[in-house]
């Protein structure tokens, strides 16, 4: 005869693995110290073993038994948690196109293109962690999300869009403006204006920028009345360029743009998806791809 076994129960044995006492226990879980003691023998008698080992007066800590209980425990309420959020996320989502991003520039570019594409996709900005594609997939909360690398196997495919890469706008007063092109190691030692959640590309520039500091701004809104007043360098790139927000930025011509040969200025962009979904997404991600700028 199968188990029943309570899942708050199997979360306070997962927390008092992480918290290794009680009290820490219970204040985690902001419930009483007592209340932690009797739901961890309530779960030994549910289970028919014993998780702790109690041989030191007013101390218990978890045997082996117990170790392997709180590890499969937190296996299972994950599992319970993506359940969860894959059936809130289909009836959410069913009759929506969503689409989520590793890197802001596909978004942009996207969101621009939507008035000449069949399908209008709801775009999700807050980039997605490289970390939490496959689950953000896999629990339905995007059918499509860019991605700066191929995903393929059982489960995930990837479409390559194109390249992105950076240019520069600069004061023309400065000597880099008189240049047809510039590397990255050329900006040695520059201040620049950048968002602070650009994906990737923070760390390929300021990996590849000796001694630059970066004034990193929370919103597009606060790039453009900065670069508007200041004469700070900032970047666009290939997919950013002809957008409504960058436009407004460079009113006023006071930038010179400057084109960055350097062989780190480049990423490849996918478009990532379920293989079930192939047949809804590959048109938009074809249309994308006929019009990626060059």
């Amino acid at each position: 005869m199968a188990l029943k076994v309570n899942l708050e129960l199997l979360a306070e044995l997962v927390a008092f693995k992480h918290y290794g006492t009680l009290s820490a226990t219970a204040e985690h879980l902001m419930i009483t110290q007592p209340t932690v003691t009797r739901g961890m023998k309530r779960l030994e008698e549910e289970l028919g073993v014993t998780l702790f080992d109690r041989s030191i007066s007013n101390h218990i800590k978890l045997n082996d038994t117990g170790l392997l209980a709180a590890n499969e425990a937190a296996k299972l309420l994950k599992e319970v948690d993506d359940f969860t959020d894959k059936i809130l996320n289909f009836d959410r989502l069913k009759d929506k196109f969503t689409v989520g991003s590793m890197i802001p520039g596909p978004l942009g570019f996207l969101n621009a293109l939507k008035d000449q594409i069949a399908v209008q996709p709801v775009i999700n900005w807050e980039l997605v962690n490289p970390e939490s594609v496959a689950a953000e997939l896999s629990n339905l909360k995007e059918k499509v999300i860019f991605t700066d690398h191929e995903i393929i196997n059982e489960e995930f495919e990837s479409l390559y869009l194109g390249r992105e890469y950076l240019k520069l706008e600069i004061d023309p007063f400065n000597p880099l403006a008189q240049k047809e092109a510039v590397t990255f190691k050329d900006l040695t030692g520059l201040t620049f204006l950048v968002l602070r959640d650009v994906g990737t590309w923070r760390g390929i520039v300021e990996d590849n920028i000796p001694q630059a500091d970066f004034l990193s701004q929370n919103s597009v809104n606060a790039m453009t009345t900065i670069s508007q007043y200041s004469r700070f360098p900032f970047f666009v790139s290939n997919l950013s360029q002809n957008l409504p927000d960058t436009v407004e930025r460079l009113k006023g011509g006071d930038r010179v743009m400057v084109k960055i040969d350097d062989p780190n200025n480049q990423m490849e962009i996918y478009g990532t998806y379920l293989k079930s979904e192939r047949r809804t997404v590959q048109p938009l991600l074809k249309a994308m791809s006929q019009a990626w700028p060059k």
